[in-house]
């Protein structure tokens, strides 16, 4: 079956919706989740983005897509996940819920063959999606209001008990973390949800954090790196136990023999995942213009969590999305023009209206700060795979200082030749409130960049007024250094 991708722009929902009914009938046919359940007929998952919208996602309404195949793929398969976490138990898989670490329990949950890892944290945007407000509220009469972050809707999801089923184990990840979640996770616990906890010690970053840097250069693969004596022996004995135990109790609550070659095996699959996302970054991050937007490389790096609970059906989306930016780049084909303003985002926007509203004013994303570069670099496969996801915990943006992580965001500034920094912080974030500060600080000192930063406001079907003057502004300051640079000239 043959289908020809039209030129490539990001276009709305309305053309979305049009475009899907150039699809062939046989090409959707032939996208499927769980392919080792046999040919299901409840298995698809490319329906048109309207079924979506009436499920709930009215915000889908408002953003803006690439028009490619492969993302039209992706979207598709994202927001199926609540149906297919539902079709797993009912195909008598146990699905456990992995909270906190961000990325790293779930290769070990995907060892077991008959368990799929999802992140409840993920749920964060849902009353976005939804421009409702009913999973806060419901986190409100639990307890949590207004004064913690937004992850507090996964505490209002798990009381619903409608997003995802009953899990047979929550994992929950404490500690050097995020304090608004964690007491999510005890509220969680509290609801009668079993629930083992994992401690996250603080990391003592290296100085200047030269051991510590994962980002990609041209050409190399990175991994997570032991060499920083910083972290202390005692360090890292005490999270391999603590993985060690999990590893134990996995098999325990999931009745599964969870033995090296089946963590291997596991974690070869992970790090097939994350060689992909890294060259679909690079492709779209160094090309003269945008082969992808930043809606859709946003979702593809959070796919390095959970891989939307398929990881089979996953990587070959990626491999999809691949072959499509690498085609576009070979042909010069692209979405935007080459003299957008170049920006490194820092921190996931809550709400995904910002991406598309930034790229609307002249923006474009060339490199991310997502508070998940734990779930980024390679894993070493031949070692001690419980003891090589227990290190790579050790390299989780949140678990240290704020340096490690402004450090990051300015080795992609240098790599990508960013012009600005934007920092969309999390309102009521504990972590924000502070951290926010000390990047702008920090990465305006040490780059002489403007940096824009604000919190995302609650949910909502537009963006706020004045956020959108501050966006405008801090374009209008980007380009009119752009052309003091140039000499006067546009």
């Amino acid at each position: 079956m043959v289908y020809q991708d039209p030129s490539p722009r990001r276009i709305a929902f309305s053309e979305w919706s049009e475009q899907f009914r150039q699809v062939p009938d046989e090409l959707i046919q032939r996208f499927r989740y769980f392919a080792d359940s046999g040919n299901q007929p409840w298995a698809t998952y490319l329906f048109p983005p309207l079924t979506f919208a009436l499920y709930g996602s009215r915000h889908l309404k408002r953003l803006k897509f690439d028009n490619s195949l492969a993302a039209l793929r992706m979207w598709g398969f994202v927001m199926n996940e609540t149906e297919r976490l539902f079709r797993a138990r009912q195909i008598g898989r146990r699905v456990v819920a992995t909270m906190g670490d961000l990325g790293v329990t779930p290769p070990l949950v995907l060892g077991a063959g008959n368990a799929l890892p999802f992140y409840p944290d993920c749920i964060w945007w849902l009353p976005f999606m939804n421009e409702s407000s009913v999973l806060l509220d419901a986190a409100a009469r639990a307890g949590i209001g207004e004064s913690a972050c937004y992850s507090r809707a996964a505490l209002g999801a798990f009381i619903k008990r409608s997003y995802f089923p009953d899990p047979a184990l929550c994992i929950a990840a404490t500690g050097a973390s995020c304090d608004d979640f964690s007491a999510v996770e005890q509220l969680v616990e509290s609801l009668g949800f079993p629930v083992f906890w994992l401690e996250m010690p603080l990391r003592k970053d290296c100085e200047g954090n030269e051991n510590l840097g994962t980002v990609h250069k041209q050409g190399q693969s990175p991994i997570f790196r032991k060499d920083c004596t910083d972290y202390g022996h005692s360090v890292r004995e005490f999270i391999t136990a603590q993985f060690r135990s999990l590893h134990q109790h996995l098999q325990q609550v999931l009745e599964a023999p969870l033995g090296v070659s089946d963590l291997q095996a596991s974690l070869r699959k992970v790090n097939h995942v994350r060689s992909l996302v890294r060259q679909i970054k690079l492709q779209a991050y160094s090309a003269p213009a945008a082969v992808l937007p930043a809606l859709e490389l946003m979702v593809i790096e959070f796919g390095n969590l959970h891989f939307y609970s398929d990881v089979d059906e996953w990587t070959s989306i990626l491999d999809h999305v691949l072959r499509t930016v690498s085609q576009r780049a070979a042909a010069r084909r692209y979405l935007g023009p080459a003299d957008a303003l170049r920006v490194i985002w820092v921190t996931p926007p809550a709400d995904p209206l910002l991406l598309s509203y930034a790229e609307d004013q002249g923006l474009r994303i060339v490199g991310s700060e997502y508070l998940i570069n734990q779930a980024l670099p390679e894993l070493p496969v031949d070692d001690d795979p419980v003891r090589a996801l227990a290190e790579s915990l050790l390299q989780a943006s949140l678990i240290g200082s704020t340096r490690y992580r402004a450090e990051r965001v300015a080795e992609q500034v240098r790599q990508y030749q960013a012009e600005g920094i934007v920092i969309s912080g999390i309102l009521g974030g504990s972590h924000c409130a502070l951290e926010t500060n000390l990047l702008q600080d920090y990465l305006t000192k040490e780059l002489d960049l403007p940096v824009l930063s604000f919190d995302v406001p609650s949910p909502g079907s537009l963006i706020q007024g004045q956020l959108k003057t501050r966006i405008e502004a801090f374009v209008e300051v980007l380009r009119e250094r752009r052309r003091t640079a140039d000499g006067g000239h546009e």
